[in-house]
């Protein structure tokens, strides 16, 4: 319980939110969702011991080399301080690696993991604002951007991310929902360049493709069809 508390919850949003203050929205695809599948077979194998296939090997060995390549290009020709966004969404990915194998583990009915994630992460925060030690910057804020967050995050992130995220899990399990998630990054990317007036760089480009590949094979999904 304790993973799935950290792992989605506060510590992972303070994470993914920070970084994407310094990185483009792009970079929060590919490193967030698409190094994920890494992290989760790293904790698998250290401890549970589970045995890693060939297949999964040259997956992850893709979605090692796009992450490389966007790292280290974004750390040459990207904006200063880019690569500290780019760390801080890997950090966030590991968290939600840990978030995906404790809800595996757990075996939690979606809301119930959900309701704990956000009543843990309730109490931190009224924890924070209490104590001094956080500040909300709701008075800087309008109406309208309040309004948005909250659709957002309370309704799309809050309750169906996190119950459609448990219930495809234990429905399709985690390999079919490493393949669909592949597409993640990709979308994440192209909804970007409209809405936030974002540009994908050939780098990025480069990171996406070997990430995306990598997923899908390290998935197995080839294999069992």
């Amino acid at each position: 319980m304790l993973g799935i508390v950290c792992g989605a919850g506060l510590p992972f949003f303070y994470l993914s939110a920070t970084g994407l203050t310094y990185a483009p929205a792009s970079h929060a695809g590919l490193l967030i969702l698409g190094a994920f599948p890494f992290f989760v077979t790293l904790l698998a194998v250290l401890f549970y011991q589970e045995k890693v296939s060939r297949e999964r090997k040259i997956g992850l060995s893709f979605v090692c080399a796009g992450v490389v390549v966007l790292f280290s290009l974004s750390l040459l020709t990207a904006p200063e301080n880019t690569w500290k966004g780019d760390l801080l969404l890997l950090a966030a990915s590991f968290f939600w690696a840990v978030y995906t194998v404790s809800l595996r583990i757990a075996g939690l009915p979606p809301l119930v993991s959900t309701a704990l994630m956000g009543l843990v992460s309730l109490i931190a925060l009224a924890f924070l604002w209490a104590t001094g030690l956080a500040s909300s910057g709701l008075a800087n804020a309008s109406w309208d951007m309040l309004a948005g967050q909250i659709f957002v995050q309370s309704i799309l992130v809050g309750l169906m991310t996190g119950f459609s995220y448990g219930y495809a899990i234990q429905k399709l399990g985690a390999e079919n929902m490493a393949a669909i998630g592949a597409f993640t990054p990709v979308l994440a990317a192209l909804i970007a360049i409209p809405v936030l007036g974002e540009h994908l760089e050939n780098y990025s480009i480069a990171g996406l493709i070997f990430v995306s590949i990598g997923v899908v094979i390290a998935s197995g999904i080839f294999k069992k069809r």
